[in-house]
């Protein structure tokens, strides 16, 4: 009997530590990792990957951005993820999901960024539609996506993921179209 139940503890220990990993034709999506974090600072500190943000972070800010992916990782399944290239294990940028205030309730902000070279091949919405499949998995209800209204690119990648327009709104001071979008029926 102890025998018997060491290996259950031992199967769900080794359950409990793998790692999801969703792969697509062309990328690999999985939950950010801590050897993640000099690409993510790298990112983060350049002004073409953060173009349509609130700006280039000093590595100290940068730092606590991917401090905040990995808390949320811990939160959900499909939060903010490294987007890597299958044929050259390059970080290309992220997507998932992250928390923020908005009209006095934290909501959901599903968001991707991709690095300037890796735009326009379609990797958005390929890593997009795997990982709000995985969010339907798991999760019911609404989500957000909060695009500058001159990123035009990314709103056509929000309506191929099935988000639909909301409205324009100030979001931490910024004017931003809020796209919505519901998973897993009505809530």
């Amino acid at each position: 009997m102890q025998s018997r139940l060491c290996q259950d503890v031992s199967c769900a220990i080794a359950f409990a530590i793998v790692v999801l990993v969703v792969l697509t034709q062309r990328l690999e999506l999985r939950l950010p990792v801590e050897r993640d974090r000099e690409r993510f600072v790298q990112l983060f500190c350049d002004r073409e990957f953060m173009v349509f943000s609130a700006g280039v972070l000093d590595r100290e800010a940068a730092n606590r951005r991917f401090d905040q992916m990995l808390i949320r990782a811990e939160e959900f399944p499909f939060a903010k993820q490294p987007v890597i290239d299958r044929s050259t294990g390059q970080i290309l940028g992220y997507s998932g999901v992250d928390r923020f205030e908005f009209e006095g309730r934290s909501r959901l902000e599903y968001g991707y960024r991709l690095t300037p070279e890796a735009r326009g091949r379609g990797y958005s919405t390929e890593a997009g539609r795997a990982m709000l499949a995985e969010a339907s998995k798991t999760y019911r209800g609404e989500l957000l996506a909060m695009i500058d209204p001159e990123n035009h690119a990314s709103q056509s990648v929000a309506h191929k993921l099935g988000f639909s327009f909301w409205k324009q709104a100030l979001v931490d001071g910024y004017l931003d179209n809020l796209y919505r979008l519901q998973l897993g029926g009505s809530h």
